[in-house]
């Protein structure tokens, strides 16, 4: 999910600042006619909310950028910030007065077979959202954020979760369709996508929508949010959980269920990987999260980290993901 192209905006990482619909090629849109003129909320990040990364740097390439080409620097930070739920933050934009400690009690409407049969869906609404092949400290500002390689994109990271899903004998389709030719209608599409699978394959109760996020400060400077974890840099990860509260949408009635997945999943990334996530983001909005009970939208890294810490990312997704779902198994 990058919106790295107005300079307008300070960051985005979570909840509330309003973007119009236009030709831009980085704003998201809706799946129903009824909604495509729905603005994409954001947070503008506090200060607060970011750390530099101050862990002994480990191996990378070390590089100065080329005098004949622009360029702008890539600062490694942590991300952080919102409201302590158990053992993980959360930043609430509804103003919905949900009780998100008492909702992570409650088990989420799923209970998977672990038969080998499909019962996950990946699939990606942005698919050509790219990564770095490597980390020098800066990026050059003709350089490209999206990419139809899918060994360089969001593509990859799913096929590092579908991995481990398997692993655990979860069945898992990753539908690879690209659906981000043009911006305009994305989720349109996504959703098209999204409704074939689930006609083909009944059994499915978790999709996931895998994106990757851009944090741009507005002299230029791109943040790269880093976990090192087991001796290795990771991108940090993000999961939006949706909301219905008042029934402006009409047609989101399960929300509470995804948000009882949203959090229950952080709350076990956090157990076993406690610098893997940053704040869950609940907000109000649906981007196809009410095709199931169990839905989810997950960012993976900035368009700065790099594919093989995004990979990483997605294996560790695919464990914790493993590990919960198979504690629903019936």
């Amino acid at each position: 999910m990058t919106l790295d192209e107005g300079a307008e905006f300070l960051l985005y990482t979570a909840g509330i600042v309003a973007q119009k619909e236009s030709a831009q090629p980085e704003i998201k849109q809706t799946q129903t006619e009824e909604s495509t003129n729905q603005t994409h909320e954001f947070n503008m990040i506090e200060d607060g909310d970011i750390v530099p990364y101050h862990q002994i740097e480990l191996p990378q390439n070390a590089a100065e950028p080329d005098p004949a080409k622009e360029s702008l620097p890539v600062e490694e930070i942590k991300a952080q910030g919102g409201t302590l739920i158990d053992n993980f933050y959360v930043k609430d934009s509804t103003e919905s007065g949900t009780n998100l400690a008492e909702e992570l009690l409650n088990n989420p409407a799923i209970q998977i077979k672990a038969d080998g049969s499909p019962e996950v869906l990946l699939y990606h609404t942005h698919t050509s959202e790219a990564y770095m092949d490597q980390f020098t400290g800066f990026y050059y500002t003709d350089f490209s954020t999206r990419t139809q390689n899918q060994d360089m994109n969001v593509v990859s990271v799913g096929e590092s979760i579908k991995a481990e899903l398997e692993k655990a004998g979860i069945g898992v389709i990753h539908d690879t369709s690209v659906n981000d030719l043009s911006f305009n209608g994305s989720y349109a599409r996504s959703w098209e996508v999204l409704q074939n699978n689930l006609a083909a394959n009944s059994g499915i109760q978790v999709t996931i929508d895998i994106h990757r996020d851009s944090m741009t400060t507005e002299a230029g400077v791109k943040y790269k949010p880093t976990a090192e974890i087991g001796g290795r840099k990771a991108a940090q990860v993000m999961i939006l959980a949706g909301c219905d509260a008042n029934g402006d949408w009409g047609d989101f009635p399960d929300w509470l269920d995804n948000l009882h997945l949203a959090l229950r999943f952080q709350q076990k990334a956090m157990q076993k990987y406690p610098d893997l996530m940053r704040p869950l983001l609940f907000s109000n909005s649906k981007y196809n999260m009410n095709a199931t009970k169990g839905s989810m939208l997950i960012e993976v890294g900035t368009e700065v980290n790099t594919m093989v810490e995004a990979e990483y990312s997605g294996s560790l997704i695919g464990e914790v993901l493993a590990e919960l779902l198979l504690d629903s198994k019936v």
